[in-house]
């Protein structure tokens, strides 16, 4: 749960602004894998976000997740802007500060971030690749009115125009299976 297992870059970039921000590597858990910040969390992130901070109390444990999957390696500085801003996080939070973003990429965070990197506001707005919508792959349907609704995982819902609340009584049923590729 050291940095060791990260690549190269983002490893040097990690020290480079724990050092900047005078943070301890000691308390602090970073991974490159989702599923890994996942469990260390005990719920589902979204694979969309590009990185994330947060305070374990359990263990008393800072958690960071750089997504390299969401960070456009293209852009020069993206890795760069995404670690200082976690880290900036955590400094924050170790310094009683509890806030978040107010509007990501034009707040305080952001002008820390452009201060502290030397990257433009623009830079700093932009470190991610264009969000990509999975396709639909199950079509669910209700037995009692015949509505039909689109989902891209399975799960239990029932009808929305038959129950306002969940009621199992209306509980949508898969009617077509769409494939992988939602077709």
């Amino acid at each position: 749960m050291t940095i060791d297992r990260l690549p190269d870059a983002a490893r040097r970039l990690v020290r480079k602004y724990l050092q900047r921000l005078d943070l301890s590597i000691d308390d602090l858990w970073v991974t490159a894998d989702r599923n890994e910040f996942q469990r260390w969390l005990g719920r589902r992130v979204s694979a969309s976000i590009g990185g994330a901070y947060v305070f374990l109390p359990l263990p008393q444990k800072h958690a960071v997740l750089i997504n390299l999957e969401r960070i456009d390696l293209d852009q020069p500085r993206a890795l760069e802007i995404v670690i200082a801003e976690e880290l900036i996080h955590m400094r924050d939070w170790i310094d009683g500060d509890r806030r978040g973003h107010a509007r990501h990429g034009y707040d305080r965070i952001a002008t820390r971030v452009v201060d502290i990197t030397g990257a433009t506001f623009e830079e700093v707005r932009s470190p991610l690749l264009p969000v990509e919508r999975r396709p639909w792959r199950y079509v669910y349907g209700c037995a009692a009115c015949g509505l039909l609704i689109p989902r891209r995982r399975k799960g239990g819902w029932s009808c929305p125009r038959c129950a306002p609340r969940f009621d199992r009584r209306y509980q949508l049923e898969i009617v077509e299976y769409l494939g992988r590729d939602g077709h």
